[in-house]
């Protein structure tokens, strides 16, 4: 992959308080949206954390910009529990002590309980039940304080309304009766049924309940595409669920964070017929965890047929360490994937000025 074109450099004012901005963070461990409502009102999107540190990029963003995170994060969300999307959520949510936290219905069904109740165990790729349990926990101290409940979403609901505020309508427009059930399935098949305990906490392919965001504002609509998939032998399922959905909010978005890291799974032709505006802003983030970076060289020239530019948070590497050879074999024999220049967390900010779309990013962001 070419290494893009480099933007302007990230404002580090806080926006207007009529305007809207999206920043989008990744990689670290993990991916992150942030979002000015309006009114220094913010909402955050998953969580990830710089490489090497415990403090959600959120957060550190947020303080840069000299808000109060605290009285000014009023949602929170996690699209769904792998912990590419939620790593640092908890710690998040915990400063954030005004914020109602979202996140699929099937968070609050017996058979996650029980696996979130067993934060010990690991699988291969470590899964983000520990910061959902933690979650809870936050979430259940504060509904003793006379706080609000862990907030369920489903297919095409619209979670909050404000006609004074930047950013008026949030819409969650996943995941589908079918896909809340798939993952229900996923979850309880890890349950042994005849003593509770759970086996093992896999990374659960596909993304079955990952939610997807629409936020309506006055330079055109948002559309966060989380991690939800495209199963083309079913329309009940991922982004044909949300198509044929006669509830969903009409209007196309102008500005479209890619799901999936860019993944071909992830694409769905008919997003660009009904769902975007011509020519989007595209965001996305990379991934290099499995055994297959994301994006591919192919998927960036999937998007580039649909659109005239890609713009992605991170191309640009650390560069090498030398290590000492029986390190270096060490090393690569005990993980699933080695790539010995990790990409920087990278950050593309968008906000809207006179009416348009203005993308920066920091050293580590490109265009394609």
């Amino acid at each position: 992959m070419s290494n893009g074109t480099s933007l302007q450099g990230i404002s580090t004012s806080p926006p207007a308080s009529d305007q809207v901005e999206i920043s989008v963070f990744g990689p670290g461990v993990g991916e992150c949206v942030v979002v000015h409502l309006g009114n220094a009102e913010w909402m955050v999107v998953d969580s990830c954390v710089q490489t090497g540190s415990k403090s959600p990029v959120a957060i550190d963003y947020l303080k840069q910009l000299g808000i109060d995170v605290a009285d000014s994060v009023s949602t929170v969300v996690a699209t769904h529990w792998h912990d590419d999307h939620v790593k640092g959520i908890s710690a998040l949510l915990e400063e954030a002590s005004q914020a109602r936290f979202y996140a699929a219905g099937a968070f609050r069904r017996d058979e996650f309980l029980a696996v979130a109740q067993r934060t010990h165990l690991i699988s291969k790729f470590s899964s983000g039940v520990a910061e959902l349990s933690a979650v809870r926990k936050i979430i259940s101290q504060r509904r003793e304080l006379g706080g609000g409940p862990l907030e369920q979403v489903s297919a095409v609901q619209r979670i909050s309304s404000d006609p004074g505020r930047a950013v008026q309508e949030i819409w969650a427009l996943s995941p589908s009766a079918e896909d809340a059930e798939r993952g229900i399935e996923h979850i309880a098949s890890i349950i042994d049924n005849q003593n509770g305990k759970a086996s093992r906490i896999p990374s659960l392919p596909p993304n079955d309940v990952s939610v997807v965001l629409h936020l309506e504002t006055a330079a055109g609509a948002i559309l966060l595409g989380g991690d939800l998939e495209h199963h083309r032998g079913t329309r009940m399922r991922g982004w044909h669920a949300i198509l044929d959905h006669p509830g969903r909010p009409t209007s196309k978005a102008t500005f479209y964070k890619v799901p999936h890291h860019g993944s071909e799974n992830a694409d769905c032709p008919e997003i660009w017929q009904h769902l975007l505006a011509e020519q989007p802003v595209c965001v996305m983030t990379p991934f290099e965890r499995g055994k297959t970076p994301l994006p591919r060289q192919s998927d960036i020239g999937r998007l580039r047929e649909n659109v005239d530019r890609v713009f992605i948070t991170s191309a640009r590497r650390y560069a090498s360490m030398r290590r000492d050879a029986s390190v270096e074999k060490a090393i690569r024999s005990g993980t699933r994937s080695f790539r010995p220049n990790s990409l920087k967390m990278g950050h593309i900010q968008v906000r809207v000025v006179d009416g348009n779309w203005d993308v920066r990013g920091n050293g580590s962001a490109a265009m394609y």
